[in-house]
């Protein structure tokens, strides 16, 4: 909720989802695409979290032109394999440091605990993708935008394993300032390669990442309120590309919802609950703080009267894929490594589903028709989305910076 005086702002929330992210990419190419006539096509805030912190700061150091930007992402996107993301090592000998040891490792001379302290270990290797974010990623363009007014701020969410809280680290305007709230923080930073692997580290599959002595995870973790860093950055208007549609009832910006499946007469697998966590750390939390959100805009416009400075509600449109991206994975089966079809058990096409591997194939294949179903999603919904975007293309809004 922001005051009426305030200019428009635009934030974008790009939630975590694994391999999923993808489809993120292609809403925003659409979106470039569909951007009104004489509005310069960039958005003011990128929010991130997970994967889509990948997302949010890659396209961060190309917001002056985010057409070529969503075209450069789409295309690193489709040429991934999962060995370029992470490595598993027969997951790391069979997890032998993580059933023995938990993984001792040697901290360098000078930490905490005389050098050394216990490390909760991982099972797979992320080294590959860290080299990605490093070289692909224009760290410095970001620094630039910002100081020449084309970026207000990006976020970036992880959770602190030290201290049991989400962390969101922003670089933005010299005018925001970092908030404190039960359970989260915003911390004004210059984001590295640091953040964007914290914000990633997936709890036990994936490494954590140390950052100022605090060990942080996955951001999804923790983050009760996904769309308040956003917020906090000054938007009023929030672009919120979901991964999955949502169950249950709607709110007035939300899609309509997917339905729900027929009861298995089998117990769940592993691979089933192992799928359901994931939803429900990468996609519940969007939905939950959208309905809070409509609820107070409810009570806004409600009170609402003329004159004055007066809180305003803040508008929202969800876009969110209308096929599930786990049906895509039967289409990739052959490409499905042996250790991942180990891992999730999967025995030929009459299985349970595909969710969990939906969130770990990194392959470009998959990841290509996320994208091809992101933008086709997003063409289909183009006067819904030129209506959210109009009120943008006003004042000082059309000057090129």
């Amino acid at each position: 909720m922001t005051d009426g005086a305030s200019p428009t702002r635009l934030g974008v929330i790009l939630p975590g989802g694994g391999a999923r992210a993808a489809y993120e990419v292609g809403v925003i190419r659409a979106l470039a695409e569909l951007w009104p006539a004489g509005l310069r096509p960039q958005p003011d805030i990128l929010a991130g979290t997970s994967a889509g912190a990948l997302n949010a700061i890659f396209l961060a150091g190309r917001i002056d032109d985010l057409g070529r930007g969503a075209r450069d992402l789409a295309k690193l996107w489709s040429s991934l394999t999962v060995d370029q993301v992470y490595t598993h090592h027969w997951l790391q000998s069979w997890g032998r440091r993580w059933m023995w040891r938990h993984k001792l490792a040697e901290e360098p001379a000078g930490d905490s605990r005389e050098g050394r302290r216990r490390r909760f270990g991982a099972f797979l290797d992320t080294a590959p993708l860290r080299r990605i974010v490093d070289t692909q990623v224009d760290w410095p363009a970001i620094g630039r935008h910002i100081e020449a007014g084309r970026l207000r701020g990006v976020a970036i969410t992880a959770t602190s394993y030290t201290d049991n809280r989400s962390v969101t680290f922003f670089q933005g305007a010299p005018d925001i300032t970092g908030w404190t709230r039960v359970r989260r923080v915003g911390r004004p930073v210059r984001l590295t390669t640091d953040h964007i692997m914290a914000s990633i580290a997936l709890p036990i599959l994936f490494p954590s990442v140390r950052i100022d002595g605090c060990d942080y995870g996955d951001g999804s973790l923790l983050q009760l309120t996904p769309l308040a860093p956003a917020l906090h950055l000054g938007a009023d208007r929030l672009l919120i590309i979901a991964v999955h549609a949502p169950q249950g009832q709607t709110a007035p910006t939300m899609p309509s919802p997917s339905p729900s499946p027929s009861p298995s007469p089998d117990a769940p697998s592993w691979m089933t609950i192992g799928g359901f966590l994931f939803n429900a750390l990468f996609i519940e939390g969007i939905y939950l703080d959208l309905e809070r959100l409509e609820r107070i805009n409810a009570t806004l416009r409600s009170l609402a009267v003329p004159g004055g400075h007066l809180l305003r509600p803040v508008e929202t449109l969800v876009l969110s894929p209308s096929v599930d991206p786990a049906s895509l994975i039967a289409h990739h089966r052959d490409r499905i490594s042996r250790w991942l079809r180990w891992m999730a058990r999967e025995t030929g096409p009459s299985s349970a589903g595909y969710a969990f591997e939906s969130y770990l194939l990194f392959d470009g294949g998959y990841c290509h028709d996320l994208i091809e179903l992101g933008y086709a999603d997003t063409l289909a919904r183009a006067s819904e989305v030129l209506r959210f975007l109009e009120p943008l293309a006003g004042g000082e809004r059309l000057a090129d910076t």
